[in-house]
């Protein structure tokens, strides 16, 4: 019942609950609180935060726990892991510095890759590269196909009763069974046919007087193709050397007529089928033509579970489920608690007992009844050879259950009692009495801040949840101007009253949306606006989005917000700075390389390492002892990989002015998926006021200036520098030509004697 205004007087409300049955188990939940004097507030509760932030960790304990032993939770504060994620991070760059000095060995066989490596990988890169043919699209999307394949298989307008059996008369003449079935159909469907037993087999089958009409069989049932109207369908079974046949209907007739002297049909109470099917039995005579009784037939044997819950409305769920027997169809009749009322059509009650059919098939039968509100609930388990009772009870928190007589067992929702044969349990329900609570809770907000020069906009988007109607009031900022309301996403008309805004609120959850115009602009210190709901609230997400010419420089706001990592990395600037003037075969100091790496740090650290990395190689090159003796071919090799060092580094150095005078710093802007552009921060809970969140931040012509002084500095710097650079690349010669091979002399023959020889 909704109250229109806070001044108009309230009737008295029913209370309110609901209650949800899961399982086997009834979880009932209460949002009311009950003033015994004047009138009924629901209560809203408070909103539930929603994030799930840190790291989740597991607690398991394998052996026995009693209820003396204690656990304690070590937990180390934010400072101290930062700290030890600092010192982890020096551990590793030592332990890397260590390492990498002991391999650093001339090895230059193991780092030249072979001819045939080099050949097989430039084979793989061309076939990498190679372009691949393009495919024209044969087969339509799978969008179209699915449009085509819905309007294949639509279903037609009376689906699903589109086949119903009005009525079926049964008639045993001899040996045979002739069904007379009248269908009445909406649509051409496959009508699955009685379905009997093997006793007694389908002899033949006529629609409309017609024989051997269109038959269909789908595993063991047959089908037969029908079309729309009323149709008379004739059955012959055989019935030959059969005590007993049953019938199973996959579709049961609405009434059913059976005619057989000597035969009798069971499954059937006034004309109307209990289950899937019915069973046809000789009736047993004697010589003297008196009529024998049936034979001995066991009674079926369930499992009863009543499931009561206890709300502002009391309810019982009723499950029946199947012991014995496994197969066919039965009923059995089960009583009712005091009090209890089912609900439903089709329920067969009577003197306080109620009718339950199984089908064939069937393993399980619920209903769900209606229960009066009493003082004492008494429950009694019925003999062993009758039935098996569970009994389950759920109470909301309007209620108080005591129970005597039978143990509770084992459950995770509410009370549960497996009683003994003949056991009896009594409950005492009680209410307990109400205390006073909100009617309004916030589940989430969202407030949006766009800084202008002299403005700023701020969108504001509140989820609510009201069990009454009326007005709530928020303060705004003062001087803020409202441009826009919308509830629901549909406008409202609202207006501001010395600052304050009147929400006009309904029954239920709903959303707002308020644009609103704030008259403070950018600052050096911009904070998020100051707005208070007067109502608890959770999920609270700030966004603040500031100008593009600003300068960002520090954060603050609710833990789970943005933060600027540069400072950080500062810090690790001024350690490598110290380590690089102190050990680094250069001669640039300490300042020197703290204001080369603060030019970089805003845009590119990468940028400021291949500048050291170019240093430092022209430094080990200076100190190299005697590089006369070294080969030629290493020599030049060395002079070579240096000159392009050189060029890339000097292509860096000059591609880094511009863009520190023409680009925006990075300041590393991490948190909450935010950066730069946009600041977020997320807060639980708050118990009306929004939580305050804010930046500091300077003009970017500060920073344009600060770069323009770096660039004037680097400029100047550069040149010593580059003048320290060639007599490093030169020390001891800057080129090897290549030797000449020495030219080898071919052997003297000795010269040919003139003499003639004796034997001449």
């Amino acid at each position: 019942e909704a109250e229109m205004s806070s001044n108009a007087v309230q009737a008295p409300t029913r209370k309110l609950e609901s209650v949800t049955v899961t399982g086997t188990a009834i979880t009932v939940s209460q949002l009311v609180s009950e003033d015994q004097d004047t009138h009924t507030v629901i209560q809203a509760g408070a909103g539930t935060p929603y994030w799930n932030e840190g790291n989740n960790y597991r607690l398991g304990w394998s052996g026995p726990v009693t209820p003396q032993q204690t656990t304690r939770l070590v937990i180390a504060p934010s400072w101290l892991v930062r700290l030890l994620r600092v010192l982890m991070v020096a551990l590793l760059a030592v332990v890397l510095g260590r390492l990498a000095m002991q391999l650093w060995q001339p090895l230059p066989g193991r780092w030249m890759p072979k001819r045939g490596a080099g050949v097989a990988g430039a084979a793989l890169l061309a076939l990498a590269l190679l372009p691949t043919g393009a495919r024209a699209q044969s087969l339509p999307d799978a969008q179209l196909l699915s449009q085509l394949r819905n309007r294949l298989t639509e279903a037609p307008k009376c689906a699903p009763q589109c086949a119903e059996v009005a009525q079926a008369q049964l008639q045993v003449n001899g040996t045979t069974l002739d069904v007379e079935l009248e269908a009445h159909i909406g649509a051409t469907v496959a009508l699955p046919l009685p379905k009997p037993d093997a006793a007694m087999p389908l002899v033949d089958v006529s629609l409309d007087g017609h024989a051997n009409p269109a038959l269909l069989r789908n595993d063991d049932q047959l089908l037969l193709r029908i079309d729309r109207g009323v149709h008379r369908i004739s059955l012959h079974y055989r019935l030959v050397n059969v005590e007993s046949a049953a019938l199973h209907f996959a579709l049961p007739p609405q009434r059913i007529a059976f005619i057989g002297e000597g035969w009798s049909l069971e499954g059937v109470d006034g004309g109307r089928v209990l289950g899937d099917g019915v069973t046809l039995r000789r009736v047993q005579t004697a010589a003297d033509g008196k009529q024998l009784p049936t034979a001995q037939s066991f009674p079926p044997y369930v499992r009863l579970t009543r499931s009561v819950g206890l709300g502002l409305d009391w309810i019982v769920m009723n499950r029946v489920q199947r012991i014995a027997p496994q197969d066919g169809g039965f009923s059995i009749s089960l009583p009712l608690l005091p009090g209890e009322h089912p609900k439903g059509e089709g329920v067969l009650v009577k003197d306080g007992r109620i009718n339950v059919t199984f089908k064939a098939g069937e393993s399980e039968v619920a209903w769900s009844s209606q229960l009066d509100h009493s003082a004492h609930l008494t429950l009694q388990a019925p003999p062993l050879g009758e039935r098996a009772e569970v009994w389950e009870v759920g109470a909301a928190p309007m209620w108080h259950v005591d129970a005597t007589g039978v143990p509770t067992s084992a459950s995770d929702d509410g009370l549960r009692f497996d009683p003994l044969p003949g056991e009896k349990m009594q409950l005492a329900i009680t209410q307990p009495a109400a205390i006073a609570g909100d009617s309004l809770a916030i589940d989430s907000v969202q407030l949006t801040s766009s800084v202008g020069e002299r403005a700023s906009d701020l969108q504001l988007n509140v989820h609510a949840r009201s069990t009454r109607g009326g007005e709530h009031a928020i303060d705004l900022p003062a001087g803020s101007e409202l441009l826009d309301a919308k509830r629901d996403n549909q406008p409202i008309n609202l207006a501001i009253r010395d600052g304050k805004l009147s929400l006009p609120l309904l029954p239920g959850a709903h959303d707002y949306s308020l644009h609103l115009r704030e008259p403070a602009g950018v600052a050096s210190r911009v904070r998020t606006s100051v707005l208070d709901l007067h109502a608890p609230l959770a999920n609270i997400d700030l966004t603040m989005h500031l100008p593009q010419d600003r300068w960002i420089l520090w954060t603050w706001g609710p833990t789970d917000g943005p933060a600027v990592l540069y400072w950080s990395q500062l810090l690790v600037l001024l350690g490598a700075a110290w380590l690089l003037a102190r050990r680094a075969p250069t001669p640039l100091r300490m300042r020197d390389w703290l204001l080369l790496g603060l030019g970089f740090s805003a845009f590119a650290w990468t940028a400021y390492a291949l500048v050291v990395v170019w240093l430092i190689g022209l430094g080990l090159r200076a100190r190299l002892r005697a590089p006369e003796q070294m080969p030629g071919r290493r020599f030049n090799l060395l002079q070579l990989g240096l000159a392009a060092l050189t060029v890339l580094a000097l292509g860096v150095l000059v591609a880094a002015i511009p863009q520190g005078l023409l680009g925006l710093p990075d300041m590393h802007v991490a948190g909450n998926a935010s950066n730069s552009g946009g600041l977020h921060w997320f807060a639980d809970r708050s118990n009306g006021a929004l939580p305050s969140a804010g930046v500091l931040s300077l003009p970017l012509w500060v920073y344009k200036v600060a770069m323009l002084a770096w660039a004037l500095w680097l400029a100047n710097a550069l040149i010593g520098w580059l003048r320290w650079a060639f007599e490093s690349w030169t020390h001891g010669g800057y080129w090897r030509k290549r030797e000449p091979k020495p030219n080898v002399e071919p052997p003297q023959l000795p010269p040919a004697s003139t003499e003639p020889s004796p034997d001449a």
